[in-house]
């Protein structure tokens, strides 16, 4: 019988990555970490984004900016979570999720969210503090 690997670390929420991108300082964009770790984020938090179907607004001058983001992180997660209940995914890890999200991605499965979260930046853009060549990401896959 083969042994379960045993975890190096804890597991990441979804949501406390959508936190640590938009509310820790520095911002992970700006901060002094591997290209891999940021790119990661990156793309972790442009497919939470498409679980968002109300898009969001964030302002970073008011002062429950970071409680917002921690609680639109949680809304986010659970989406994302019940999105993956249906092809039987039951991993919670932010970097396990994140594999799981490119495969789809790969596979088309994600078509339809890009879709809408494309026309949704072009009707009315979000108000994402984060710089924006981190906003629309992710392309169709034909």
């Amino acid at each position: 019988k083969q042994k379960k690997k045993q975890r190096r670390s804890s597991v990441t929420h979804l949501h406390m990555t959508w936190f640590t991108w938009y509310a820790q300082e520095p911002r992970i964009w700006q901060a002094a970490i591997s290209k891999q770790q940021k790119s990661d984020a990156k793309q972790l938090v442009a497919f939470m984004k498409l679980f968002l179907d109300d898009g969001f607004r964030l302002n970073t001058q008011t002062p429950d900016y970071r409680y917002r983001v921690l609680h639109l992180g949680k809304r986010v997660e659970a989406s994302v979570l019940a999105f993956l209940e249906e092809p039987k995914i039951a991993s919670c890890g932010a970097g396990t999720i994140l594999k799981h999200l490119r495969t789809l991605h790969r596979s088309g499965d994600l078509n339809d969210r890009i879709e809408r979260h494309q026309r949704r930046l072009q009707a009315d853009p979000v108000g994402d503090p984060a710089p924006g060549y981190t906003q629309d990401v992710l392309e169709i896959v034909s």
